[in-house]
């Protein structure tokens, strides 16, 4: 992250989702949709009427949520779903196989897997869904990035197991920084500035988290060319979803596998 070479503003290419292909309820990267088509990746979507909560560990868990798991795997046409309880830390999971059915392990913010029919999952609502591809090799990650997650170093300890455990440089890798709140809407103290390395500021002040996770992986070595940003915010954007700053209690989940 002090990585001197690379400019604090780092040109992020803004890309909109589009609407999965079939019975998928969620939205893709478009681009990533030609480019690799032996790819699953996308984003649920609550819809008008709020009814696609996919939270499993909050208080007050919605009736119906784990039929929802099932329904997003069977339409995904994958084997099986690996998530997690998420703490906001740097733990990184590794799935060597696809079992059957829904893996809930220990707590962990990332999964990592080349193994084909098993899909990465993490549940969002407000914080980044960062997605990681690495086309030539065929190994896929997908992290949780809330503020304390980037400023614990969550996508660089993914971006280091997708190297230690595959073979994977960040050369090869292409990112993509889903739907979250925007650095409009994200209003923060000067203790979360300060976490992430940012310039820090006398009050509260909007932070970019995107746009921090997109320098994070640039002093990496990620290149520029491969990363991109969703236009949609949690809060002030369209598309009806769930916002933990606007009071939503439900999750919608990023999703990320080799078919």
């Amino acid at each position: 992250m002090n990585d001197t070479r690379v400019p604090r503003s780092v040109p992020v290419r803004p890309v909109r989702e589009v609407p999965a292909e079939g019975e998928l309820p969620g939205v893709v990267h478009p681009e990533w949709r030609e480019r690799w088509p032996w790819l699953v990746q996308g984003l649920t979507i609550p819809g008008p009427d709020r009814n696609r909560d996919f939270g499993l560990f909050g208080p007050g868990v919605a009736g119906g949520v784990v039929e929802r798991w099932e329904e997003l795997l069977a339409t995904s046409g994958m084997i099986g779903v690996a998530h997690a309880r998420q703490v906001h830390g740097r733990e990184v999971r590794t799935h060597p196989t696809a079992g059957p059915g829904l893996h809930l392990g220990a707590p962990a913010d990332a999964h990592v897997t080349r193994a084909p029919g098993l899909l990465l999952a993490v549940t969002v609502a407000d914080c980044v869904p960062a997605f990681l591809v690495a086309g030539a090799a065929r190994v896929v990650a997908m992290v949780h990035a809330g503020w304390r997650g980037a400023a614990t170093g969550i996508l660089e300890r993914a971006v280091a197991v997708m190297g230690e455990r595959f073979g994977v440089p960040p050369e090869g890798l292409a990112l993509h920084l889903g739907p979250s709140i925007c650095g409009t809407c994200y209003e923060v103290g000067p203790e979360v500035h300060e976490a992430l390395g940012e310039p820090v500021p006398d009050g509260p002040t909007p932070v970019d988290l995107p746009a921090n996770l997109a320098r994070r992986a640039r002093s990496l070595g990620v290149p520029e060319t491969g990363i991109t940003r969703s236009t949609w915010c949690t809060l002030c954007g369209p598309g009806d979803l769930f916002s933990h700053r606007g009071g939503d209690a439900g999750r919608q989940i990023g999703f990320l596998g080799i078919r």
